[in-house]
């Protein structure tokens, strides 16, 4: 009797070092892209597997790995390119609405911190998850991707009324 594979899948995690072991745990394909991103504190969401490889995501940016040591967080809620809103909290913030361009751990308060884009601006304030809240993007009337699908009602036809 086979036993069903547990879904283990995402898991959140860092690399505060690169592994000891040189490249061979990174896709050939992306050993560059790697480099540039690791170490760091990105969290990477992990997600599937293909082969004998694991599939991390940052934003749009993916990165296949062998299953190595790397530092699992918990996740908060957000994702890279998530909508969001930051809240005054108190006039704490300043309230903006922009996408999360940054999501990095922070070891002392052992909690992500999130760096937002405004307008294609980037804020360089530090944001925890009590000072977000996700948002719907709104997008111009004009804009083809705001208008609403309608889909048409086919009309009933004598049978099935009949049935009511």
């Amino acid at each position: 009797m086979d036993l069903l594979k547990l879904k283990t899948d995402p898991k959140y995690g860092f690399y505060p070092w690169w592994p000891e072991d040189g490249d061979d745990w990174v896709h050939p394909e992306d050993v560059p892209t790697a480099h540039e991103t690791i170490p760091s504190p990105r969290v990477f969401r992990r997600d599937g597997e293909h082969g004998p490889f694991v599939t991390l995501h940052y934003g749009q940016l993916q990165l296949r790995v062998k299953r190595t040591m790397w530092q699992e967080v918990p996740w908060e809620g957000y994702e890279v390119g998530d909508w969001v809103e930051v809240l005054s909290r108190g006039q704490k913030n300043t309230p903006r609405t922009g996408t999360i361009r940054e999501m990095e751990w922070e070891p002392r308060a052992r909690s992500m911190r999130y760096f937002i884009e405004e307008a294609g601006n980037p804020i360089p304030n530090a944001y925890a998850a009590d000072d977000l809240r996700h948002v719907e993007p709104v997008l111009p009337v004009d804009d083809p991707a705001a208008i609403t699908p309608t889909i048409p009602v086919p009309a009933e036809d004598a049978d099935s009324r009949a049935q009511l």
